[in-house]
């Protein structure tokens, strides 16, 4: 009994040996019915290639948004993950004091523009000589003058002493000085309206910016201030970042370094998330990483929806020559098996396998083959573990 279930049990081991999907046909089976398949003729294609590598989504810009005037926070429009456009108002500071000193400003230019006498005017220009200080310096000039001109013919006469004529020509001298003084006067005065228009304008901003802008257009990633806190200056409010576009870093293996060239197209893969827009190579880093052995590079990504977000991890493939030539097959064509691809191909009504090397994944359930097949020769189309090498077929 022993020494029968003894030669049973070798039987079935070497029935078990001999059977399996890449096992060589027994002399039935290459007399079993030819199997019926389908096939196409493999061919040279346009296959990119590209380069694979991974990195993050960086915001093009990020900019947190502080005060530029102190004061209390009377309005918040916006919080976390609000949108705003450039220029919208994202908080306002109490401007009752800032009106004030508007105000204030303003009554100052107005007093000195009374004092030029330009009140009925638009403009500050003004001519030194035709304000009422410098004509009333002036008609005292000319009356010292004709004083003095009078004085010295009397005095050539004898009519008029000496001391009379020492007299008017000090007059004149000094009326003189009065007519430069008023000159100068006004030029001052044209000065202090410089000055107080500084004010006035410098004022004028200090209200305008009792409302907070967004310098550009993105996302509240974070709100720092609350409604009624008191602010110093450049005290934060909002964290705002652009999202789009987007900045992507990738770092390059040092072996493809040298065939990566600004302008060249991104294409980026998310995790469960809706395929976005492709964008392109931007920047090129000098040099190498010495410890990861590596190029950094950044592009440019269209984030107008919104479907990326920055700090992200991302997997992304970079265009080096989208006009490469290749094969592929679809996937069911590929049957794994410890590890190993292989495609059967019909040759002379006979099927063969063939271990191939298998690249990328294509659109429309495709996949690349790098090596372990040449164009022209029939690829099954839906291969599966059955077949066999050596086992005839028909192609339907």
């Amino acid at each position: 009994m022993q020494s029968r279930a003894v030669a049973l049990a070798v039987a079935v081991l070497a029935s078990v040996a001999c059977t399996g999907p890449y096992s060589q046909p027994s002399v039935s089976a290459k007399e079993e019915k030819p199997l019926p398949v389908q096939t196409f003729r493999a061919a040279l294609e346009t296959i990119p290639e590209v380069i694979a590598a991974t990195g993050e989504l960086l915001a093009e810009e990020q900019a947190t948004i502080g005060a530029r005037v102190p004061g209390r926070v009377t309005r918040l429009h916006v919080d976390l993950g609000s949108t705003a456009q450039a220029g919208q108002v994202l908080a306002e500071i109490e401007k009752d004091d800032y009106e004030f000193r508007v105000r204030q400003a303003e009554a100052l230019v107005s007093q000195i523009r009374a004092r030029l006498g330009i009140l009925d005017k638009a403009s500050d220009d003004v001519n030194p000589d035709e304000t009422a200080v410098v004509r009333q310096a002036a008609a005292a000039l000319r009356e010292a003058r004709f004083v003095y001109e009078t004085t010295s013919s009397l005095y050539k006469e004898g009519v008029m002493s000496r001391i009379d004529f020492e007299k008017a020509g000090v007059r004149r001298q000094a009326a003189e000085a009065a007519f430069q003084a008023a000159r100068e006067e006004v030029m001052q005065l044209k000065a202090q309206l410089a000055e107080r228009r500084a004010q006035l304008e410098l004022a004028r901003q200090n209200l305008a910016d009792c409302l907070i802008r967004a310098p550009f257009s993105g996302a509240v990633t974070r709100r720092h201030a609350s409604l009624g806190e008191y602010l110093a200056v450049n005290a934060p409010v909002v964290t705002l970042v652009r999202q789009h576009p987007l900045r992507i870093r990738l770092e390059i293996p040092e072996r493809f370094a040298s065939r990566i060239r600004a302008g060249q197209r991104i294409d980026v893969h998310l995790e469960g998330a809706v395929q976005p827009p492709s964008g392109r190579v931007v920047r090129l880093s000098p040099s190498i990483e010495a410890q990861s052995r590596s190029l950094t590079i950044e592009g440019e990504i269209p984030n107008e929806r919104g479907l990326l977000r920055p700090g992200s991890f991302v997997a992304a493939t970079v265009t080096v020559d989208p006009d490469a030539r290749g094969l592929a097959v679809p996937r069911s064509s590929v049957v794994s098996f410890a590890g190993v691809d292989r495609v059967f191909i019909v040759r002379n009504g006979v099927l063969e396998d063939r271990i191939v090397r298998l690249g990328r994944p294509l659109p429309s359930e495709r996949v690349q083959v790098l090596s372990g097949l040449e164009p022209g020769l029939l690829v099954v189309r839906n291969a599966h573990e059955r077949m066999m090498h050596g086992r005839r077929a028909v192609v339907q």
